[in-house]
């Protein structure tokens, strides 16, 4: 009767549980890092990811005393382009759909705060050439790591904060009449957003 009994009352807190779903939109400000010398000694910035945009479905369900646990996907959209001495650099694009849980707290009518743990996955390219007669590419991985942690404030079903999330590595080729090499190389450092959301359930 007691198992009965603490079953039914830890199914109707979870029943009686605050929810909020949430869509955020922003844009996605990459932190540039400072130039590099490539093996055939040209300067390249290594920030080949520009600024972008995403939007995120994010689920919280309060738990007590301000305490939240969530999940959240989305899609994020970035271009691709290579900066340097003598290097021509073709359009590309970089599609991040991240998928994470999130933990955190916060009033809906205070501030707010969340980390967000889990995967991305990636696809993306982008592809030069050079002075030199050399060609090369820089592909995003498929998979990887996601983290973030923003702070906010929401009043009722609109909020507005900050996040900052891990960076973005790519593979790089490259080859010419005299030189070839591969490597790898983080794209950016981090990225720091502005979230602009709202509740379009909230119980």
């Amino acid at each position: 009767m007691k198992k009965l009994f603490l079953i039914f009352a830890l199914s109707s807190s979870f029943a009686m549980a605050e929810v909020r779903k949430e869509i955020i939109i922003g844009p996605d400000i990459y932190i540039k890092e400072k130039k590099d010398v490539d093996s055939d000694q040209h300067q390249i910035e290594k920030n080949v990811i520009r600024n972008g945009i995403k939007v995120l479905f994010e689920t919280k369900e309060s738990l007590g005393s301000d305490t939240e646990l969530g999940g959240g996907m989305g899609i994020i959209y970035n271009p691709l382009k290579v900066k340097g001495k003598d290097i021509n650099s073709e359009s590309g694009n970089m599609f991040s759909v991240p998928l994470y849980l999130t933990f955190g707290g916060g009033a809906d009518n205070g501030i707010y705060s969340k980390l967000s743990l889990g995967v991305v996955l990636r696809n993306g390219n982008v592809k030069w050439t050079d002075s030199n007669g050399g060609r090369g590419e820089i592909k995003v991985p498929t998979f990887g790591g996601y983290a973030a942690f923003g702070v906010g404030v929401r009043k009722d079903k609109f909020s507005v904060g900050l996040n900052v999330s891990t960076s973005t590595k790519g593979k790089r080729t490259y080859s010419s009449p005299t030189k070839s090499y591969s490597d790898k190389l983080s794209l950016s450092n981090a990225v720091v957003s502005l979230d602009f959301g709202y509740a379009y359930k909230f119980e």
